[in-house]
């Protein structure tokens, strides 16, 4: 069992931030039928969907027809999105029994001067079994850049946050502002590039997780946008038979190893994390 599934529902977004990597596979979105012969395979293995790898997930036309799919699964989803087109959908979001937890990239380059204070009064519309996580990006050794200080800023004021909370908002990494609001507080990671070799580091990869994008490609996880590291196609192959595959084993026991095999695997950075 996985502790979790990515699911990359489209490959579009409706932003182009600087800090993404460029999606070398054609631009789509997935078929519901394509959705669903998913949750059939991934049911088996798993509780807990992301519907994401690369993409705007709220960009999908389906989106709350794939969440009432999930649902007749029993499937619980996680959705990452960057909030631009939230407030548009939240009276149909709000009643999909499936959704679990949303995180919102609150780093993201936008130009709507009130948009996290949309986000923030839309998020009071879900139910109250909802997550809510806020992700910051700083530039780094945990630092607070000036675009995630005025997002700090924003927080209190309109949260009422205590002084010591605040303080916490600079200086920790996950901070809790309510019962069920977070903020997650992290360095802006490096996209792998084969180019850069570290061959050594532990991963969770194909054990805790795998990703499928969106043509069915099946990869390790969801920092392989371009499916590099082929593991099959859910479309042609059932979950069984890809983990069965000689590259699957020999990578998995590769992390076990801490000795990935693969050359991406080797140049992640998101391995030396702790």
């Amino acid at each position: 069992m996985y502790k979790k599934v990515y699911i990359e529902i489209t490959n579009c977004c409706n932003l182009a931030c600087s800090f993404c990597s460029e999606v070398k596979k054609e631009k789509r979105f997935m078929a519901e039928q394509e959705f669903e012969h998913i949750l059939k395979e991934i049911s088996k293995v798993t509780n807990v969907i992301y519907l994401h790898v690369k993409g705007e997930p709220l960009l999908h036309p389906r989106i709350i027809d794939f969440l009432k799919l999930a649902e007749k699964y029993h499937l619980q989803v996680n959705l990452t999105t960057n909030g631009t087109l939230f407030p548009k959908l939240v009276d149909k979001l709000k009643n999909c029994s499936s959704l679990h937890k949303i995180n919102f990239s609150l780093h993201c380059e936008q130009n709507n001067p009130q948009y996290e204070e949309e986000i923030f009064r839309n998020v009071e519309k879900l139910s109250t079994n909802t997550v809510i996580i806020y992700r910051i990006w700083t530039l780094k050794d945990g630092k607070l850049n000036e675009k995630s200080t005025k997002i700090v800023e924003k927080l209190k004021n309109y949260y009422h946050l205590s002084k010591e909370t605040v303080e916490k908002l600079k200086t920790e990494n996950n901070v809790k502002i309510s019962s069920t609001i977070y903020v997650d507080k992290d360095n802006e990671f490096e996209w792998p590039n084969i180019t850069n070799h570290n061959s050594c580091g532990y991963c969770h990869a194909l054990k805790t997780h795998i990703a499928i994008l969106v043509d069915g490609t099946v990869v390790p996880c969801c920092l392989d946008c371009n499916g590099i590291i082929n593991l099959g196609n859910i479309y042609e192959e059932t979950i069984e038979e890809i983990c069965q595959k000689e590259r699957y084993q020999k990578l998995k026991k590769s992390f076990q190893d801490r000795k990935p095999s693969e050359k991406l695997c080797q140049s992640c950075t998101f391995k030396e994390r702790k």
